[in-house]
Order: structure tokens, then sequence, then C-alpha cells
């Protein structure tokens, strides 16, 4: 008798304990499948737009991973930059804001890599003016500044020198520059844009920073200072590659070559 209750114990622990095993094994594999669905909707938010809840530092860190690994296709970007147009509180009247697409796009550029999320329309008008100050009394100009010029300028004002001229490019390589993270500062002929916002024809010279790209639209989303309806507007991928165009330094000077350039602004080192 009491060997049968032994017996009947002994088979009931076995159970017990064979049952926690396969209810043990169960929440591993459910653990197992509800960290690949975070990995999978981490990865997802980079096809998108911006996560809220990531920052672009730790965006462009993982833009940049992948991008080295050749694992990432273009998708959807979006970085968080502070906007400014070149003429914040609309004193279009004064030349320095009629040129001040420049010193406004390098502006909203550097706030972004000093992690700055908003700036007032006071403080970014005082900003341009002392940049386009600090221009006359170094280089003697403050109007139109070339893609090189304009890198010359954002690496002596703002002591800062993650920053690139390139020349020759098209579309992808603006792409690429925003998968590694990067902001781009494109010059333009802007009258090749279309703008409905610009005062007709549009600028013959202009700068654009691209703070992302769209890739279900194929559209480039730009802080266009050259208006105050500039903050995240589109341009169709197509129409802003053939408007790239780099300018000479200086006041309306000829353009005698045509020549795509860009610069690029990196937060981190690359």
């Amino acid at each position: 008798m009491k060997f049968k209750i032994y017996l009947i114990f002994i088979l009931t622990l076995s159970l017990l304990v064979l049952g926690g095993l396969f209810v043990m094994s169960s929440r591993d594999k459910s653990d197992e499948a509800d960290s690949s669905i975070v990995i999978a909707r981490r990865s997802s938010d980079y096809s998108r737009k911006t996560d809220a809840a990531t920052s672009d530092t730790e965006k462009i860190a993982t833009l940049s991973s992948l991008a080295r690994n050749d694992t990432l296709k273009m998708q959807s970007i979006l970085f968080d930059v502070p906007f400014t147009s070149q003429a914040p509180l609309r004193d279009w009247d004064n030349v320095i804001f009629q040129q001040a697409c420049e010193e406004a796009s390098m502006l909203m550029a550097m706030l972004w890599v000093e992690g700055k999320e908003f700036i007032s329309k006071e403080d970014a008008e005082k900003a341009i003016l002392e940049i386009s100050d600090f221009e006359k009394k170094n280089y003697r100009y403050f109007e139109d500044t070339s893609a090189q010029d304009t890198a010359i300028i954002m690496k002596d004002y703002f002591n800062y020198t993650n920053i690139e001229a390139k020349y020759d490019v098209s579309r992808e390589h603006i792409k690429r520059e925003l998968l590694n993270g990067n902001l781009v500062i494109v010059p333009v002929n802007g009258q090749k844009l279309s703008n409905p916002f610009y005062t007709p024809p549009g600028p013959l010279r202009h700068m654009i920073l691209v703070v992302g790209y769209d890739a279900e639209t194929k559209e480039f989303i730009t802080n266009d200072a050259g208006t105050r309806r500039g903050e995240g507007f589109r341009y169709k991928e197509n129409i802003f590659e053939s408007a790239i165009q780099d300018y000479v330094t200086g006041y309306k000077e000829p353009i005698v070559q045509v020549r795509s350039a860009m610069i690029v602004v990196r937060r981190i080192s690359s």
C-alpha cells in the first residue's frame, strides 16, 4: 500500500515537473516572438517618417550602421530641424534678408547639429544679421556665396569642421547622405522649382536645406528659407535635381558654368 502511494506521488511529481518545463518553454518562445516584433517596429520607424520617441542622434546611429552594411534601401527619412525663413520678421525690404538664404540654411543646420529644437523669430533675425556682419568683416561680401564658400563660412563662424562641399552630385547622392544621417544644403536655380510662394519668377541663386526624403511620393523634404511657408516644403525629386546649380560668390555674378553641388553637414563623425 505504501509502495502504491509512493509510486502515485512520484508520477504526479513527474507530471508537474514536465508541465512546468513545457510552460517555461512556451514562455521563452513567446518572449522571443515579442522581442522580434519590437525590433521590427523599431526598424520600420526609419521607413516611415520620424518617431517622436526616438531622438535624431539615435536615428543617425542606426541609419549609419545599416548604410555602412549596405542593408538599408532608400526609405523615408525626416530629421527634426528647427525652421526659420531668411526674413524671420518679414523684413523683405532689407537687402540683407533678401540675400540671406545661405545664412538661414546654415543657421538651421547648425541648430540641428547642436540639438536645439526651437529658435524664436527675434533670435533667428539676430543670428542672421550676426552671420552677415561676420561675412562682411572677414570676406567683404554677404550676398550670394557658392557652395564651397558657404561651407568655409560655416566652419569659420560656428567653429565646426564636420562640413564638406561636394560637386557633380545627383538626387542619389543627396539620398545617400540622408541615409548616412546627414543634412544637405543645396544651391539651386529657384526659378526651376515653381514654388508658388516665391516672388515670381523666383530666385536664380538660392540655397535650400534638405531635411528628409519621402520614398512613397519620391519627394525631398526641405526647410526652404525663401518663404515663411518653407518648413517641411516638398519638391518632387526629379524637379529638385534639375534645379541643382552652384553659383559664383558675389552679387548676381554671371553663371557661366552649370555645375551641381551640395554641402554635407554631419552631426556625428563618419
